[in-house]
């Protein structure tokens, strides 16, 4: 028992050290993500990956029943202890350790595999377009370049009698296949004289990644308007596959830039963007664009809200591509609600509670709304520097 203490304690030491020096030493968590948390991606990642469901979702719930058996245990011991039940007491001193145990273990994996990354240098850093200033100008251009690419591509894919669009590839793979050959582009022009400013920074997506994987439990993540999820206690990038369809490539390759140490969420938005934009597949092109046009126009539409007149002058999106942006079918929204245990509404709201304390507490101060500074980087790669 004494041992198994101090391997504990050593735990929480490394634990403790990787945290406060990811927050206080400057450049830590750029070494750490460099040379450190491949060994987990390459190592851990590798061991789940060989199972073909989600063990992050298998420990999530079964850690959720294992605290409340826990609690329970808690519970009838001090009851019992009115009693001296011994066999009871020395049960639940035991399974008090273990959950002690298991506690601080996800802590260790949860610093290592996620909390120190949040510290790393931001994607432009130290290039020449950290100092770009966004224009309204840049902005509009943005939006318009990808209306008309989004309006190309919607009418290029074969569509059921609903409008959906069928999708017959392997998403899984061509996933992996593309967040590897956008690493692996930026690997070799990093060792040439076609380096692009970014290629240091992209050139960790090359090597292993793991396939994404179905959440057993989509619908309960679906009253959440959560479309992936990346567990840091089993390095997986997982995807709700109740989703529709277009929002699934860029998705997966979201959640899989989070397996090489891209863990803020708009930085993931904008790897995925790329490896879909130079994807070969353009089905992957097309969620891509769809995916950033979202909040691209979102942000015009607030930049020209006292400007109706030049509002309505920028290009009609296609009803096709307004169709292709929903979360879910209306088909799924009613299995969703069908299935439901607790109410979508309330749901949703502890869950952005949840990724808002979580965002904010690792120091991403725009917490949940990080996710849509994602236009903010998009104008950098394409107005703030050369490529």
């Amino acid at each position: 028992m004494k041992r198994k203490v101090k391997f504990l304690i050593i735990l929480m030491i490394i634990s403790a050290l990787v945290l406060v020096a990811a927050w206080e030493v400057p450049g830590f968590s750029d070494f750490y993500i460099k040379y450190i948390f491949p060994v987990w991606d390459n190592t851990y990642s590798r061991l789940t990956g060989l199972f073909p469901f989600s063990v992050g979702e298998i420990m999530l719930y079964a850690g959720a029943l294992y605290v409340a058996i826990t609690v329970i245990t808690t519970v009838i011991r001090f009851f019992f202890m009115l009693f001296r039940k011994k066999t009871l007491r020395s049960f639940v001193r035991k399974n008090l350790f273990v959950f002690l145990s298991l506690v601080v273990i996800v802590v260790f994996l949860q610093v290592n595999n996620c909390f120190v990354l949040y510290h790393s240098s931001r994607l432009f850093e130290n290039t020449a377009a950290e100092d770009y200033k966004p224009s309204r100008e840049d902005l509009i251009d943005l939006r318009e370049k990808l209306a008309k690419r989004a309006n190309e591509l919607c009418g290029t894919f074969e569509r059921d009698e609903k409008g959906y669009i069928i999708y017959s590839g392997d998403l899984k793979s061509n996933a992996v296949i593309t967040m590897q050959a956008l690493g692996e582009a930026a690997k070799n022009r990093a060792e040439s004289d076609d380096k692009q400013i970014l290629d240091d920074k992209l050139k960790l997506l090359s090597g292993y990644f793991p396939a994404p994987k179905p959440l057993k439990t989509s619908g309960f993540f679906s009253q959440q308007y959560i479309l992936g999820y990346f567990f840091p206690f089993s390095m997986e990038a997982n995807y709700n596959d109740m989703a529709y369809v277009v929002n699934l490539p860029s998705t997966m390759c979201h959640e899989l830039s989070h397996l090489k140490g891209f863990i803020l969420e708009d930085e993931a938005n904008f790897l995925s963007y790329l490896g879909c934009m130079n994807s070969k597949d353009s089905f992957f092109e097309y969620s891509g664009v769809v995916d950033a046009l979202a909040y691209v126009e979102l942000e015009t539409r607030r930049e020209l809200a006292i400007e109706p007149d030049l509002r309505e002058s920028l290009t009609p999106i296609d009803k096709r591509v307004g169709l292709d942006s929903m979360f879910l079918t209306p088909e799924n929204w009613e299995i969703v609600e069908e299935r439901k245990i607790f109410d979508t509404e309330k749901v949703k709201k502890v869950s952005n509670d949840f990724i808002d304390k979580n965002l904010t507490m690792n120091g991403v101060e725009s917490g949940i709304d990080s996710y849509s500074e994602m236009v903010q980087l998009l104008l950098k790669y394409y107005y703030g520097g050369e490529n």
